[in-house]
């Protein structure tokens, strides 16, 4: 079993992040240890934001890694915005697998935007996220999503190297990568802590500070506070836990991913055989 300082190591953001010049939050999610004593591959599961900024010479460094599905979380309108345009030869399937579309009502930002108080509180937009986070695992849009994505994984043979990416590679990532991990056996404190890597990167980030300032300038925003943004382009472990306690309460990873998302028992052995060592 892994002790828990080799844990720590492999918690590392050294070892996981992939400096690009197009996104800010490309990693690799493998390597933790499970409770039974297996661990996750690496090289095998990678997150990231949007992709629609990626250079020449980042596509040239993520040839390395092999990526053979990408599993696109975004609404419809945010794909057509910013699209995915992978070049060469070995590009990898891009699938669309929205966790909300655009008739699903309002998203995060139209939420608070439709709300004076959360507009200049912090308090009022993070819990806006926190209800988020609760919808990501409650709603039939994202439950159906969810079992559409794990039958897609279950397809070993062309799933792996997988890519999840949404906007930010913050919440719909973040939820997805939770429950991948929770279903090969990973424990929830390691789940916390790779959701958290991305506020590290994020607090490394003059782009991601900038788009607040940017926002607050834009005319739909203005009048927001950066306080009450922050939230918003911050990951913080309440978010990841509301939803952790929600699929805890129906009866942990796999019987929620069985039972409310549908994702057949056969299906997550599948997962399991292509991604425990």
């Amino acid at each position: 079993m892994t002790t828990p300082a080799v844990a720590a190591d492999i918690g590392a953001m050294s070892n996981r992040h992939v400096a690009l010049q197009g996104a800010s939050n490309f990693r690799d999610f493998g390597g933790y240890p499970t409770e039974a004593g297996r661990a996750v591959k690496w090289r095998r599961l990678y997150r990231s934001d949007h992709l629609s900024e990626l250079t020449a010479a980042d596509f040239e460094r993520l040839a390395e890694h092999g990526v053979r599905l990408v599993c696109d979380l975004r609404r419809d309108s945010e794909a057509e915005a910013k699209p995915t345009r992978w070049p060469g030869p070995g590009a990898p399937v891009l699938a669309r697998t929205p966790l909300f579309n655009d008739a699903d009502g309002l998203n995060t930002f139209q939420r608070i935007d439709g709300d004076e108080d959360a507009r200049n509180d912090p308090a009022a937009s993070r819990a806006v996220m926190r209800e988020l986070y609760l919808r990501l695992v409650t709603e039939p849009g994202p439950l159906a999503a969810l079992r559409g994505i794990f039958e897609r994984l279950a397809e070993a043979e062309t799933a792996f190297p997988v890519l999840f990416h949404c906007a930010a590679g913050k919440d719909r990532t973040g939820v997805v990568c939770a429950l991948v991990l929770g279903a090969l056996g990973v424990a929830r404190a390691h789940i916390v802590e790779d959701f958290m890597l991305t506020q590290q990167l994020y607090d490394a980030s003059a782009a991601r500070r900038e788009r607040i300032s940017q926002i607050i300038e834009s005319t739909q925003f203005r009048s927001w506070s950066a306080a009450a943004l922050r939230p918003i382009f911050s990951a913080e472990p309440e978010y990841i836990e509301v939803a952790l306690n929600e699929v805890e309460a129906a009866g942990g990873v796999v019987t929620f991913l069985t039972g409310r998302a549908g994702v057949s028992p056969q299906v997550l052995e599948r997962l399991q055989g292509a991604l425990l060592e």
